[in-house]
Parts: C-alpha cells; structure tokens; sequence
C-alpha cells in the first residue's frame, strides 16, 4: 500500500437541512447531528489509518470544515491511543467549496437544477461551465490542485525515507467529486451521479505519477479497487 490522499466531506450543517447552496466561506456551522458525524468518522479513519501512518491533516477555511477537522481528530485520537491534542489540523487556503456566484444561499428548485447543469460541466472539464457569478473548473483547479500535488509530493518523500503516511483532507462534497474525478480519470457519469454523503469521503493513491494518472480506491462506501 501507498501513501493516500483521503477527501473527506464535511459533517450536516444548518444550511444542508435547509438545502442552501452555502459555498462562500465561512459558511454555515455543524448540526448537532453533524457534529456526531465528525466524531464518528474520526473513529473510522482511526482504524483504516492508524497512529503510524497519520500524517498532515488539512481542511478549508471554512467553518464546517475545520469544525469536522477538529472533532474528527479529537476522536482519532481516543480510537488510536494518541494524547489529546496531538493531532495537528492545517487550515489551507484553496480547498472550500466551488462557488455558485449569484445563487449562494439560495434553496429554489431553480437553483439547484442550475447547480446540477454546472456541476456536470465541472466533472466533464468543461472551461465555460459556471453558474452566474460563479467559479468556473479552471478556477477551482487552479487552487485545488497545487495543494493535491504538494500533498503527494509530501507523501512521496516520507515513502522514500521508509515511512509510508496518509493525508487527510476535510473539504466539501462537489469540490471533492470534482477534483477526485480529475486527479484519478475517474468515469465522468460516475462522478456526477455518486453523491458524497456528509462525513464521507474519496481515496486517492498517487503512486508516484502525475495528477490525472492516480488511483481512486474508495468513493463514499463504494470500493473501487
């Protein structure tokens, strides 16, 4: 096994329960139920990861994000036996979710089927896709990718001095179908019809090669291997 990426969806927040398009940080803040997932799914990744293998945790500026990334790793640590607060989380510019311009905050049917028309043009790499006021894929890549490709780059080293480590990234769940997609050559109709769910997340195994040549071994609870 080599060293992994894991893309991990932040917990529900308040505008998930109202179907807000909420892309502009800092955002809404974890439901309780979401706070629940954050600490579920730090004991998950406590038994796929494990204290040997841990190494940088970042997630967006985004308030969810960073709220999921602290109570995950709090509860990473009672699972795996580390002292408290020995999980370090990096807050990263360049990982919030893909911006809808003109349609954030909004929760109309109208929105959201204008959402799903861009959505399908970012998976499909299509430069021109955006909503009104909003990010296009270059645009998204453009910040997304470096920290991807820093990350591997990080992994790679740690492999070549005989330590193998896993990343784990909490970010939002089109940015994280969009750029998985891309980063891996995942199937395009795949991408756009797997729904992240909150607190679920995408694997990518770098393997040493260049973004857009790696290996996606988990969607949500889809296994890809």
């Amino acid at each position: 096994m080599s060293g992994r990426i894991i893309l991990l969806r932040h917990g529900q927040t308040l505008s998930n329960i109202n179907r807000r398009l909420d892309t502009r940080p800092p955002g809404a803040e974890l439901s309780e139920r979401g706070r629940y997932q954050a600490q579920d799914v730090g004991r998950e990744l406590a038994g796929i990861v494990g204290a040997e293998r841990l190494g940088p945790v970042f997630c967006s500026v985004a308030l969810r994000a960073q709220q999921t990334a602290q109570l995950a790793m709090r509860a990473f640590e009672v699972e795996a036996g580390l002292p408290e607060f020995s999980v370090a989380v990096d807050v990263v510019p360049g990982l919030h979710e893909i911006f809808v311009g003109d349609f954030e905050m909004d929760n109309s049917e109208d929105a959201h089927r204008s959402f799903q028309v861009a959505l399908r043009g970012w998976i499909d790499g299509d430069p021109a896709a955006s909503l009104p006021s909003g990010e296009t894929y270059p645009d998204v890549d453009g910040r997304y990718r470096p920290v991807l490709e820093a990350l591997a780059a990080q992994l790679a080293d740690a492999e070549s001095a005989g330590a193998e480590k896993d990343a784990i990234v909490v970010s939002h769940g089109a940015a994280i179908r969009v750029m998985t997609r891309h980063a891996a050559g995942i199937d395009a109709d795949f991408a756009f019809t797997g729904y992240l769910p909150n607190c679920r997340y995408t694997v990518l195994e770098p393997r040493g090669e260049d973004f857009g040549h790696w290996t996606a071994t988990q969607w949500a609870d889809t296994d890809l291997t």
